[in-house]
C-alpha cells in the first residue's frame, strides 16, 4: 500500500520516501497547499491525494506546490487504529494557504472543532479554494461554507449531506463540484480526479496529462461524469471503440454525429451510444465536447493562432461557440486562459 511522506505505521517509524519523488528538498514558488489532519480523517483520502500535491514535481513542470500538513496541535495525529500521520504544522498554516484540503470526516453529524471551522471560514473569506474529499464535505457543511453552493460526496451519504445542510444543492451523482471556490469530491479516486482539475487550472492541460499518465491514470475525468459508471470486467481486445476514440482526437475538426461515429465501427447508433457509456462513462456527445476543451486548451496554452482558428481546428465551430462552451467547462474566457498560461509555459524546462 502506498503511502504519503508523513504518514507512519503503529509503530511509528517513518515510511521511507519514493526514492524517484522528492518531498520539496528545495523551495518552491507555486501555489501554498494546506492539507488538514485531524483524528478519524480518511487516511486513503489524504494518501491519494497527497501524490499529486505532496510530491515535488518541479523538476519537470518547473515549479509545483509548497504543500504542509497542519493540525489543531502540532505532532503525530491518528487517522484510524493503523495510520498515523505527523502533522509539523499547526492551523495557522491553512489560515494563508492558496488551497486547504480536508480530508474524509467519519463522524458526519458531529460537529467538528471549532477551532478547525474557524479556520476553513477565515481561509474562505480570505480568498482561498477549499477542497474536501468524500465526507470531507461535512466539514465544509459544519463550517456553512456549503450554503448556496452545488456540493457532492460518495453518493451513500448524499441524503445524510442534504438533510444536515438544506441550504447547500447536493448532487449526488457527480465525481466532483467546483463552486465559487469550494470544491468537493465524490470519493476518493474521485478527489484524484478533482486533484488534476486543480492542476490544470494551475498549470494547464498538459501538465495534469503528464501528471496522469505519471500516476499510471486513465486520464482526465470531468465533474459532470456520473459516480455510477458501469465498467466491463475485462475489455475486449477485439473492441473497436478504442481505436475509434484514437482517431477521432485527431480528426476533431470534423463534424461527428452518432451515426458517422457509427458507422466507422459498423455500428448503430445506439449500440454505440451503449458501447460508448461503458467504455469512458460518458455519452459520445459529452466525450467529444471534453477532447474538444483539452484540445484547444493544449492550443491556447502554447500558441498564438485566433480564436476562431483554434474554434475551427478543435471542431467547436465559431469564436462565439469556444466563447460560450469555455465558459462553461473551465471557467473562464479562452482570451484570459491563455494570458494566464503563455508565460507559464515559457516558463517550463524542455
Amino acid at each position: 500500500m502506498c503511502r504519503a511522506a508523513g504518514v507512519v505505521g503503529r509503530s511509528g517509524a517513518a515510511s521511507p520516501a519514493h526514492p524517484r519523488r522528492r518531498r520539496f528538498a528545495m523551495p518552491l514558488d507555486g501555489p501554498a497547499v494546506a492539507m488538514l489532519a485531524y483524528s478519524g480523517a480518511g487516511s486513503f483520502d489524504y494518501v491519494t491525494v497527497n501524490e499529486v500535491f505532496g510530491v515535488d514535481y518541479s523538476p519537470r513542470f518547473g515549479t509545483w506546490y509548497r504543500t504542509r500538513t497542519c493540525a489543531l496541535t502540532p505532532g503525530p495525529v491518528a487517522f484510524d487504529a493503523t495510520v498515523t500521520v505527523h502533522a509539523p504544522y499547526g492551523l495557522d498554516v491553512a489560515e494563508t494557504a492558496d488551497l486547504v484540503i480536508v480530508p474524509g470526516w467519519t463522524r458526519e453529524t458531529e460537529t467538528p472543532p471549532g477551532a478547525l471551522l474557524t479556520t476553513l471560514r477565515r481561509a474562505h473569506r480570505r480568498g482561498a479554494r477549499i477542497m474536501s474529499i468524500c465526507t470531507g464535505a461535512f466539514v465544509l457543511g459544519h463550517a456553512g461554507l456549503l450554503d448556496h453552493r452545488r456540493a457532492t460526496t460518495h453518493w451513500s451519504m448524499a441524503p445524510l449531506l442534504a438533510s444536515l445542510f438544506p441550504a447547500a444543492t447536493v448532487d449526488p451523482r457527480a465525481l466532483f463540484v467546483d463552486d465559487r471556490g469550494i470544491l468537493t469530491a465524490a470519493g476518493m479516486s474521485a478527489g484524484v480526479d478533482l486533484a488534476l482539475h486543480v492542476v490544470r487550472g494551475d498549470f494547464g492541460a498538459d501538465v495534469a496529462a503528464a501528471l496522469a499518465r505519471r500516476m499510471v491514470l486513465a486520464g482526465y475525468r470531468g465533474g459532470g461524469q456520473a459516480q455510477f459508471v458501469d465498467v466491463p470486467l475485462a475489455p475486449d481486445p477485439g473492441d473497436p471503440l478504442p481505436g475509434l476514440l484514437d482517431w477521432v482526437r485527431q480528426h476533431l475538426d470534423q463534424r461527428w454525429s452518432l451515426t458517422s461515429l457509427g458507422e466507422r465501427v459498423h455500428m448503430s447508433p445506439r449500440t454505440l451510444a451503449r458501447h460508448f457509456q461503458r467504455l469512458t462513462g460518458m455519452s459520445p456527445h459529452q466525450w467529444l465536447t471534453r477532447e474538444r476543451v483539452l484540445a484547444a486548451q493544449r492550443l491556447l496554452e502554447t500558441g498564438d493562432e485566433p480564436i476562431d482558428r483554434i474554434a475551427a481546428r478543435t471542431g467547436i465551430g465559431s469564436a462565439a461557440n469556444l466563447r460560450q462552451t469555455f465558459r462553461r467547462e473551465v471557467g473562464v474566457s479562452p482570451r484570459a486562459y491563455r494570458t494566464r498560461f503563455r508565460s507559464r509555459a515559457a516558463k517550463r524546462p524542455g
